[in-house]
């Protein structure tokens, strides 16, 4: 389960930074300080080292002094509390993340992952399987299909996770125009 929290953390944040997540105007002094923090925990993360981790808190919470609504932070420091093994600390920043941008995809997922990794294989089954039904739901008139939508049914192991999984992919497929190899 760490392995695939590990490689959704880095994911979801990269996408919730494309998403339109909040009608809040982010204060811009609290975007660079949040921005600053966002590469001392890459570069902590992937350098394994300790000291960019503390500084990328410290900017978190500063950039949090600012601007208490700032997402993007509470993300960022919920991805240091991954890393440091902290789940019910980074599930406490994730829920209040997505209190602030309830319209962030990504958000609903991470939650997942992390409840499930605080409180059992069987909470995490349930709460995928929740979100599974939210998205189809949500895009039952649209017709689309997020990469989310994907990953939660996959999670939850519903029995419509691989005709989404072929629908995802032949969706991508006519957007990126793409051409399968026969």
């Amino acid at each position: 389960m760490i392995k695939t929290l590990l490689l959704i953390l880095p994911i979801s944040v990269l996408i919730s930074a494309c998403q339109e997540s909040t009608d809040h105007k982010l204060n811009v002094e609290s975007i660079d300080l949040q921005r600053q923090a966002n590469e001392e925990v890459a570069f902590g993360i992937a350098e394994e080292n300790s000291a960019r981790l503390d500084r990328a808190k410290k900017l978190i919470e500063q950039s949090l002094e600012v601007d208490p609504n700032n997402h993007e932070a509470l993300l960022n420091r919920a991805q240091v509390a991954v890393y440091r093994q902290n789940y019910d600390i980074a599930l406490r920043d994730v829920e209040s993340a997505f209190d602030i941008a309830p319209r962030n995809d990504s958000l609903l997922l991470f939650r997942c992952i992390l409840i499930e990794e605080v409180e059992g294989n069987d909470s995490g089954k349930e709460c995928y399987s929740t979100v599974e039904k939210h998205y189809a739901e949500r895009h039952s008139t649209d017709n689309k299909i997020p990469a989310n939508w994907v990953g939660a049914a996959i999670l939850a192991d519903t029995h419509i996770a691989s005709e989404l999984v072929e629908a995802y992919l032949e969706q991508e497929r006519v957007k990126w125009k793409l051409k399968w190899p026969k």
